[in-house]
Formats: structure tokens, C-alpha cells, sequence
């Protein structure tokens, strides 16, 4: 699990750079990503809403490795809350999870790793401060622990544990943010 979480950290650090700067001594903000060939926000958010009918609250766009992720937490008409990711390349859905409360008796009955453990292994890792985090339950019936990590690098980072392994399933660099959680 080191070196897999090692051999991450080192392809994130790798992409930071290159992803954001360019030849005209650019800052790497947000104007870069006018130039990536992807579907309009619109165009996944309807996605979206056709899989999960609902209130969009909040819309992240990330890179899960090289592909660009818009991911849209939306409240459904029962009030649940479920984040819905759509491929901003292909305008396809790719990923659904519902978020749960930490005393979730579904999540509490899958999770063998505490919420300590695993946010301390998810800062060992990517260095910083949490700035947030969720319990989640994923389309395949798992268990995962999301920290948005505010790291000493300075750009803030997702990343997700499995509850019942410990390792770190995905890591992914935020681009931006609108809108905010359910109050």
C-alpha cells in the first residue's frame, strides 16, 4: 500500500505542474481550462439530473488522473444528498455516491477503519489540513471516508479511504468550487 500511495503523490506532484503552467509565464489559473477540449458544465449537469432528480447544491470540477471530473452534489426530492460525477470529456455519468451521517448504521456496519486512522493516513500522505469531510456510500455498496485536504503545496486535493481497507482509493486535484453543502 506505500508504494502505491507513494507512486500517487509523486504522478499528483508530476501533474501540478505541467497541468496549470504554460510557456507565457501564466500563473496556472483558471483561464487554462478554456483551452481543454470538454462538454459544457450544462451538459453534464443534465446528466446529472436525469440520473439523480433533484436540487443541485454544489458543483466541484476535479481531475481524477487525466481525465476532467464535474462532480455535482444534488439533493434529491427525498432530501437525500448524492454526489453524481460526470466525465467532462464525454458528458457521461462515471460515478454515484450517497451521502450518509458517520452514524449511518449501513456505513457504521462497513467501516473496520476508524475516521481517525484513516484521516491520519490520508495526511501522512498529502500533507495539509482537512478542510472538510463526508461518509459516503458508493453505487457498489461501499464504505469511504472523503477529506478535502488543504495542502502545504496550496492547492486542495480529494481524497477518498475505503472505511473497511484503510487504503487510499483515489486522490484528485480540485479545480474549483461553487455553491455549498446542504445546510
Amino acid at each position: 500500500m506505500k508504494l502505491l500511495t507513494s507512486t500517487m503523490a509523486v504522478s499528483l506532484s508530476l501533474f501540478i505542474t505541467p497541468a496549470f503552467a504554460d510557456s507565457h509565464g501564466d500563473n496556472g489559473d483558471l483561464d487554462d481550462v478554456r483551452d481543454w477540449d470538454i462538454v459544457s458544465i450544462e451538459t453534464c449537469l443534465d446528466a446529472a439530473l436525469d440520473t439523480i432528480p433533484g436540487h443541485p447544491r454544489k458543483v466541484e470540477f476535479k481531475m481524477e488522473g487525466d481525465d476532467p471530473i464535474y462532480e455535482f452534489d444534488i439533493e434529491a426530492k427525498n432530501g437525500t444528498t448524492y454526489n453524481v460525477e460526470c466525465n467532462a470529456e464525454e458528458g457521461f455519468i462515471v460515478e454515484i455516491e450517497r451521502e450518509v451521517s458517520k452514524d449511518d448504521a449501513l456505513f457504521k456496519s462497513l467501516a473496520k477503519v476508524s475516521e481517525k486512522e484513516a484521516r491520519d493516513f490520508a495526511l501522512a500522505v498529502h500533507p495539509g489540513k482537512v478542510v472538510s469531510n463526508e461518509y459516503e456510500i458508493g453505487q457498489d455498496g461501499d464504505a469511504t471516508y472523503e477529506f478535502d485536504i488543504q495542502t502545504e503545496l496550496g492547492y486542495e486535493i480529494k481524497v477518498d479511504v475505503d472505511a473497511a481497507t484503510g487504503e487510499i482509493e483515489e486522490a484528485n486535484i480540485e479545480i474549483y468550487e461553487i455553491g455549498s453543502e446542504k445546510e
